[in-house]
């Protein structure tokens, strides 16, 4: 076993009544005890087990204040804690520190995970963000398409009318143009022409070469 440490009195009245856990005097005073490496979070739990071998060793400390055990002296020699409180202080300690390990990897997992969520977030708002673009230019592109469709139809319309109409024209003008090719052949069989001039030919008259004098006619 070690020998022997003399430590302040108020640090030994800090280890049994309570103070700062930061206090550096006091945390030498429970390393030492615990020959373990003792910093302030751990500092409450390794003064409790260093009290409870202290209080085994010397009882009346139990109901003195600590007035009474700073009028002890200025100072106090203290061994460390037997292997026994020691190995079970040590332990206590490893675990302690173990879950701070683990506690610290939570934390910082945590912080990746929250970080990365907010990533994520910030991902999924872009993406939302261009896809309501892309639906509202989607929906401006079906008006465009729906508005070049109605003018296709309104002029395939007015094409088929216009192809209509020329087939009535080229309709009526064949009907026409034989009608008026009957009635110039019935014309012509009555031996007139076309200007209302008498008609000719025939049989020769006895006073004259010609056949049917075209002058004799009164209305000539």
């Amino acid at each position: 076993m070690a020998e022997a440490k003399v430590f302040p009195m108020h640090t030994f009245v800090t280890c049994l009544k309570g103070g700062d856990a930061a206090d550096s005097g006091l945390l030498d005073m429970l390393s030492f005890l615990t020959q373990s490496q003792v910093d302030a979070e751990f500092a409450p739990i390794a003064a409790a087990l260093s009290k409870a071998w202290i209080y085994e060793q010397e009882p009346q400390l139990t109901k003195a204040t600590a007035g009474d055990v700073g009028g002890l002296g200025e100072k106090v020699a203290v061994k460390p804690l037997p292997e026994a409180a020691q190995a079970q202080a040590q332990g206590i300690l490893a675990k302690m520190a173990d879950l701070r390990a683990q506690n610290a990897a939570l934390v910082d997992q945590v912080a990746k995970l929250t970080a990365e969520k907010a990533a994520i977030a910030a991902d999924y708002a872009g993406a939302k963000g261009k896809l309501k673009d892309f639906e509202e230019q989607a929906a401006k592109g079906d008006v465009k398409l729906s508005v070049t469709a109605s003018k296709m139809d309104e002029h395939i319309k007015k094409l088929e009318q216009l192809m209509e109409e020329v087939a009535k024209v080229k309709a009526q003008g064949v009907v026409v143009a034989g009608v008026a090719g009957g009635g110039a052949a019935a014309e012509g069989g009555a031996g007139g022409d076309a200007g209302g001039a008498p008609a000719v030919g025939g049989e020769p008259e006895a006073d004259f070469g010609l056949g049917s004098n075209p002058f004799a006619d009164a209305t000539w």
